[in-house]
């Protein structure tokens, strides 16, 4: 039995042949199979007959009183369509107020006629709250018209009669409309603010998403440059060690001391990074990047690799923004990385250039090996293509220029940054502009 319910119910709500498809999730006065609207049309229905026994109909001569029962009754079926075809419910509503005018009329027909006003006004489509709205105002006109000229030739008893007149198709007829308009405006902007709200709560993701997204390619980028730099000492160490075929325990001992600090430097380094991270605070350049004057731990490092560093400073030292600080420092331990693996002979040249003391300018860092006779030898493929990318990206998203290649006789291979030390922060313009000057 529960079952036989459960699929009338469903097939009622799909396809009734009067309630259209249904959303179950309305209120009472709309709810399944719009039980409301067949409650407030019997409640209509009975109103309608209480008052035609009770005679609130204007008599004819020759007319019967039960064609105006049958006006009511079928005003009132109208009503079932309030909420599923109310335009269609007021167009036939308004044949049978018609009918039941030239044989009546009565007043059960006129109130349940000013309800389909109202639900035409409220849930019906924008041409039929129009329709319902322009009606009311041309019967406006009209009910004045006529008014005045029945209170001209007397069939109105005075004044009072004449404003008992209008004040009666106020209610009846221009107040379900006015209503049913104002009821519709508060639903258009209820659902206009929900729509907002959701756009927010879309736009709010889109952020968090990118923010995630920036966050990730930063991280990768500070372990690549750790990782690389570190990783790439002990590489060589290694491999140099292995290339002897005669054992040489000074040799092996000095090579174990660089892959031993590198290592230990790659895991401060990368514990630091870590530790941030899981403090789920955003790390600080100033706090957990090294800095431009810790240029010398780089330059240590490399010459325990084997290199000839030299490190050429321009201009008086001075405090630097901590992105440019960062960037410089970076941009400097990637270059060095990769004259790890190309320069031939294994020498480096450092420039920094500092800006006037106090005053904006640009921090300049220049990093200079020689090429190998045959020109740039072919990328590490365990270097995943990062590098030069990378420095890029830190020139570039401070407003800076980049550039990185051989020189023009083919033997020295140069990576020049220039930084902007006014940092603010960098807008999507900015990052574009710099991105086509680095091109260049």
């Amino acid at each position: 039995m529960v079952a036989v319910i459960s699929g009338l119910r469903s097939a009622l709500a799909g396809r009734g042949a009067f309630f259209g498809a249904i959303d179950r999730n309305r209120a009472f006065l709309g709810g399944w199979v719009y039980a409301g609207s067949a409650l407030w049309a019997a409640v209509h229905l009975s109103l309608g007959v209480l008052l035609w026994a009770l005679g609130a109909y204007f008599y004819r001569d020759g007319v019967g009183p039960g064609v105006l029962l049958v006006t009511v009754t079928a005003l009132c079926a109208l009503m079932l369509l309030r909420r599923t075809a109310p335009g269609t419910a007021l167009a036939a509503g308004t044949a049978v107020l018609v009918v039941d005018t030239v044989f009546g009329p009565s007043s059960g027909v006129y109130l349940a006629y000013g309800d389909l006003l109202y639900a035409a006004s409220v849930w019906g489509g924008r041409r039929s709250a129009l329709a319902a709205l322009l009606g009311a105002v041309a019967g406006a006109v009209a009910v004045m018209g006529a008014g005045l000229w029945a209170y001209a030739a007397g069939y109105v008893d005075g004044a009072l009669g004449y404003l008992q007149l209008i004040g009666l198709y106020v209610m009846v007829f221009a107040l379900p409309v006015v209503t049913g308009w104002s009821v519709r405006e508060h639903r258009g902007r209820a659902d206009l603010e929900r729509e907002r709200a959701e756009e927010r709560i879309r736009m709010a993701e889109l952020d968090r998403a990118r923010a995630v997204a920036e966050e990730r390619t930063r991280v990768a980028r500070e372990l690549h440059d750790v990782i690389a730099n570190h990783m790439s000492a002990v590489a060589v160490q290694s491999t140099a060690a292995l290339s002897r075929r005669t054992p040489d325990p000074e040799l092996t001992r000095r090579v174990l001391e660089v892959v031993r600090d590198n290592s230990v430097q790659g895991l401060e380094e990368m514990r630091r990074m870590i530790g941030v991270l899981r403090a789920g605070e955003r790390p600080a350049e100033e706090r957990v990047t090294p800095r431009v004057d810790e240029t010398d731990l780089l330059v240590r490092t490399a010459r325990e690799a084997g290199m000839r560093v030299e490190v050429r400073e321009h201009g008086e030292p001075g405090p630097l923004p901590p992105q440019v600080d960062a960037a410089a420092y970076r941009i400097m331990q990637e270059s060095l990385t990769n004259a790890q693996r190309y320069a031939d002979p294994r020498r480096v040249e450092i420039g920094l250039a500092y800006p006037p003391a106090g005053e904006a300018g640009t921090l300049v860092v220049t990093v200079e090996n020689p090429l190998p006779d045959g020109g740039a030898a072919a990328p590490d493929p365990l270097g995943a293509g990062m590098g030069l990318a990378g420095m890029r990206e830190r020139a570039v998203l401070l407003g800076g220029r980049f550039t990185a290649g051989p020189t023009a006789d083919g033997r020295v291979w140069r990576v020049r940054a220039e930084l902007p030390c006014a940092v603010l922060e960098p807008s999507d313009g900015a990052a574009a502009r710099g991105g086509a000057e680095a091109e260049q």
